[in-house]
C-alpha cells in the first residue's frame, strides 16, 4: 500500500476539534479541509487493489434469527464497475446486478430473462430482504460526492462527518465514518435521514492483509429501528487477476 504523504499523516493525528460552543468560520473552514484531506486518503487506500473478486455469503437475520444464506460472486474494477453474479439459493441462483458506474445500476432476472434499470428512488430499499442496499453499492468510493469535516480523533479512530454534494448522491442527509488507522480503513459507517435520526449502521470487520494492504471480510449492516442486520462473509479473495472492462456491459448480463 502507498505510504501516505507526513502532511496527511499529520492530519490524521490532529486532536478532535471539540471546543465548547459554536467553531469560528476558520475553525469550521479548517475541519473541511482536513476532512477532505482524510476522506481522499480513504478512498486512496480502499482502491490499493483495482481488480477485486470474491466470494460473498450474505446471512440475513430478523429478530436475531438466521432466515436465509445468499451467496454470490463478486467482481470489482477501481470500485466503481461492479458485477454480481447470485449462485444460491436456487431460487436466486443466475440473478446478476451491473454497475457500470457511480449512477447506473441494472439486474437480470433469470425467470423472466430480461434486464432492467433500477429507478434511483428504488436504490435505497432492501434487496431481497437484506438490510443492503443497491445505493451501497455506489457508495464504494465517496470523496467525489460528499464534503467531508473532521469531527475529532481518538485513539486510532478519526470520526469524519460526510453531507452529500448532491440529492442524487444519496438518500441520506448526512453520514458518519471512522477510519481506524491501524487497518487503514473505514470501520464504521453510519446513516442518518432528514429528521437527524441514524437510521442504519455499517460494521467493517475481520481484516486481513493482501500484499502489505488489509481488507475487510465481514461487512455488517444493521437496521437501528428494527435492529434486523444482515452481515456478509467474504472468501476466496483475488487482488491479483485482471479484469477485463468488456465484463462490465448489459450485454454480459444476458450470458448464461
Amino acid at each position: 500500500m502507498k505510504s501516505v504523504s507526513l502532511f496527511l499523516a499529520t492530519l490524521l493525528l490532529t486532536p478532535a476539534l471539540g471546543l465548547a460552543g459554536a467553531p469560528t468560520a476558520a475553525a469550521a473552514e479548517d475541519a473541511s479541509a482536513k476532512g477532505a484531506a482524510i476522506l481522499k486518503v480513504a478512498d486512496q487506500r480502499a482502491s490499493t487493489f483495482p481488480n477485486q473478486s470474491y466470494v460473498a455469503s450474505m446471512d440475513v437475520l430478523k429478530d436475531g434469527k438466521k432466515t436465509k444464506t445468499l451467496v454470490f460472486n463478486m467482481v470489482m474494477k477501481d470500485l466503481e464497475k461492479q458485477f454480481i453474479t447470485f449462485t444460491a439459493p436456487g431460487d436466486v441462483a443466475g440473478m446478476k446486478i451491473l454497475m457500470e458506474d457511480a449512477n447506473t445500476l441494472w439486474i437480470y432476472s433469470p425467470e423472466f430473462k430480461k434486464v432492467r434499470r433500477v429507478a434511483s428512488h428504488m436504490q435505497n430499499q432492501g434487496f431481497m430482504g437484506s438490510e443492503f442496499t443497491p445505493e451501497d453499492m455506489k457508495l464504494a468510493k465517496l470523496a467525489g460526492s460528499f464534503d467531508a469535516t473532521l469531527l475529532g480523533k481518538t485513539g486510532d479512530e478519526t470520526t469524519l462527518q460526510l453531507t452529500p454534494k448532491s440529492a442524487e448522491v444519496s438518500s441520506y442527509t448526512k453520514l458518519e465514518i471512522v477510519i481506524d488507522s491501524k487497518v487503514g480503513g473505514i470501520t464504521k459507517i453510519r446513516y442518518y435521514d432528514g429528521s437527524g435520526a441514524a437510521v442504519r449502521e455499517q460494521v467493517r470487520g475481520g481484516w486481513v492483509k493482501h500484499k502489505g494492504a488489509q481488507l475487510p471480510t465481514e461487512i455488517s449492516m444493521k437496521n437501528l429501528k428494527t435492529g434486523d442486520e444482515t452481515i456478509i462473509h467474504l472468501s476466496e479473495i483475488d487482488v491479483e487477476t485482471p479484469i477485463s472492462d468488456d465484463l462490465f456491459s448489459r450485454r454480459m448480463l444476458m450470458r448464461g
